[in-house]
């Protein structure tokens, strides 16, 4: 948090100068610095009524088959972005702003660039998901309500014919229900001007805010320094809005774990020795878009044998062998919202003992677990972290017949149980997991053991590595203090997993 400056002088000539604009917004008396017009660039809102314009995203009369007349993204309705944005404002304050960037484009070398993937705490607030835009959500002591800026690329036929439709500066105020919107390369400019405001005393943000190839979107030397000052962090105020869902955002969850379930099934039923690791993550990527997913959410971890010590082996280019286990740790996303699954079955189809021993360790603390993501349990992660170890110790000291202290388990098990879970994998990441779980929250319950290859263990246990991964919806009074497990049709008891594998089910 910083206060704005109140050098009259400059503001003047920043305000002279703004003024050669051909418009003037409807809030400018009470936000004091004036705007572009709307509709003054070339092509902007030609031809084509702007409710009969496709945009550089989905919308209900281009694509009924994938939104409803009131969503402004798959599943959530333009009212709800509205409410968030009240709520953040609420939350900001009076005579306060909040500015938000999206992203840019990211590019792999010259002119060639990997698909888009917007800002999420951009696209929360906003359902825009094109590239290179911002907003600045503004509250003053003298209004009634917030006012809701939007920065992005003019709508242009010439762009357009290469890189696809724009919303453009109309569509972000009739569709998007800015009560303003302007040029994106006027960022600056106006955040010079929101600076020098009278009405406007603390900006919240988090700094630096940049677009593509990369371009900084406050690139002057007034900003630069005003970003150097100290500043109070936007994102936690932004994560704690996220933190809860709703339940337009569970029912997208709930979708991207059925979809994921069901693509761990096809990759079950496809798995063989012989067979690659890059075969079966193709499997889940294509039962993924098969059945309406975006795509996967997340580089796949898909491990045979050894490779499951490794927590983020991604290479994924191994030949599965007879006798091996398989760890796969994936999930789709749906609608801007992701699943994170994690499975482990036997290459061959049948569990040996000793797999089977250790499956039954994890799967069994994993349910203990999850019966404890309720509201009556006033638990935190940290706390199911404990629980996890606990269990681990004692379980594993009767398998091996010695004692298996905490010192040894940070090499059996080396990561947390649990983490958030939303529109990122590793969701809203300034909450503390020393957070109570109440009603709504979402995480994800992964416990693992990863027993090394050494003499410390039997033979038959070394190089086993299983992990079992579930999204879970803290449950609370609305659900008898029951938890939801989201990806329920991802198989994971063993007879069940024998059963798919052998093509009984």
């Amino acid at each position: 948090m910083f206060k704005i400056s109140r050098l009259a002088a400059v503001y003047s000539q920043i305000q002279q100068s703004l003024n050669t604009a051909n418009g003037i917004s409807r809030y400018s008396s009470v936000l004091t610095f004036p705007v572009r017009n709307h509709f003054t660039h070339s092509g902007e809102g030609a031809d084509i009524p702007i409710e009969k314009k496709a945009f550089g995203q989905p919308k209900p009369l281009t694509h009924p088959h994938l939104l409803k007349s009131d969503e402004l993204t798959i599943g959530i309705t333009a009212q709800e972005y509205k409410d968030r944005r009240t709520t953040l404002a609420n939350t900001i304050g009076d005579d306060s702003a909040a500015v938000v960037p999206g992203y840019g484009l990211r590019y792999v070398s010259n002119g060639i660039f990997y698909p888009f993937h917007q800002s999420t705490n951009f696209l929360y607030l906003t359902g825009f998901n094109e590239p290179d835009a911002g907003c600045v959500i503004a509250i003053v002591n003298t209004s009634k309500n917030h006012t809701f800026t939007m920065f992005v690329q003019p709508a242009d036929r010439d762009t357009e014919i290469w890189d696809g439709p724009r919303a453009g500066i109309q569509g972000s105020t009739t569709h998007f229900g800015a009560d303003d919107a302007k040029k994106v390369d006027t960022f600056e400019s106006y955040l010079i001007a929101l600076d020098q405001s009278k009405c406007i005393s603390t900006i919240y943000s988090d700094l630096p805010l940049t677009v593509s190839k990369p371009v900084s979107l406050i690139e002057g030397t007034h900003i630069k320094t005003l970003s150097a000052s100290a500043t109070h962090p936007l994102t936690n105020m932004i994560d704690r809005m996220r933190l809860k869902k709703s339940s337009a955002e569970i029912a997208l969850m709930r979708e991207a774990g059925r979809i994921s379930g069901r693509s761990f099934v096809k990759a079950m039923k496809f798995t063989n020795p012989g067979v690659t690791e890059h075969q079966i993550m193709a499997v889940l990527e294509f039962q993924s878009r098969i059945q309406g997913a975006s795509g996967l959410a997340y580089v796949p971890v898909v491990a045979g044998g050894q490779n499951a010590l490794t927590l983020h082996y991604v290479q994924n280019q191994q030949l599965l062998k007879d006798g091996d286990l398989l760890l796969v740790d994936a999930g789709a996303e749906y609608g801007g919202y992701v699943s994170d699954i994690t499975r482990t079955w036997p290459v061959n189809g049948k569990f040996s003992e000793s797999q089977r021993n250790i499956y039954d360790i994890v799967l069994q603390t994993q349910k203990h677990l999850i019966s404890k993501c309720c509201e009556a349990s006033n638990i935190t992660l940290d706390e199911l972290q404990r629980e996890t170890i606990v269990l681990f110790c004692e379980k594993l000291s009767k398998l091996f017949g010695r004692n298996i202290g905490f010192a040894e388990m940070n090499r059996l098990y080396p990561h947390h149980v649990g983490h958030w879970l939303g529109m990122d994998v590793h969701d809203t990441p300034t909450i503390r997991r020393t957070t109570k779980l109440t009603e709504g929250m979402v995480v994800t319950i992964e416990p693992g053991l990863y027993i090394p290859d050494s003499a410390s263990y039997p033979e038959s246990y070394r190089g086993i590595g299983i992990r079992i991964e579930d999204d879970v919806v803290v449950g609370g009074p609305s659900t008898g203090n029951s938890p939801i497990i989201l990806s329920v049709e991802a198989p994971k008891e063993i007879v069940d997993i024998e059963a798919v594998m052998a093509g009984v089910v």
